[in-house]
């Protein structure tokens, strides 16, 4: 009798491992779709940070910005492109822990040498917040 319980347990168990397989393969599909190009830890107060971006990341046509740990308040973004255009782009919100934006950048795929973000935080808040950028292809 113990051997026919041990059947339908084992294959109970083989099914369960399998479809836990197939859910992170497709989460993992989702991620290889965006780039990350950076993360931030920005100051407490008013003040502008510049995220470097290798350029051998390659060409991208969007970006998208999270924010974690605490609250912060971006007013825009200077996308500073491989060949020195330079991209003003006004945002003018209050991001909370995970909130997030996608940005369609103008033109066709390019280089981004550099992204200069200009914010601010409240004293009130604890620890450093962070703005993390991806970038899509």
């Amino acid at each position: 009798m113990k051997n026919f319980l041990k059947l339908p347990v084992l294959l109970l168990v083989i099914f369960l491992m399998s479809s836990f397989q197939s859910v992170e393969t497709k989460s993992n599909y989702k991620l290889k779709k965006w780039v990350k190009l950076g993360t931030l830890k920005v100051s407490k107060g008013a003040d502008h940070d510049v995220l470097p971006v290798n350029i051998r990341k390659g060409k991208f046509r969007k970006l998208k910005i999270i924010v974690s740990h605490s609250p912060v308040f971006i007013h825009n973004i200077k996308v500073v492109y491989g060949n020195g255009t330079v991209e003003n782009i006004r945002i003018n919100k209050k991001f909370k822990p995970s909130d997030a934006l996608v940005i369609d950048l103008k033109g066709n795929k390019r280089f981004i040498n550099k992204i200069i973000f200009n914010y601010h935080t409240h004293f009130k808040v604890l620890g450093k917040g962070r703005i993390k950028v991806y970038g899509k292809r």
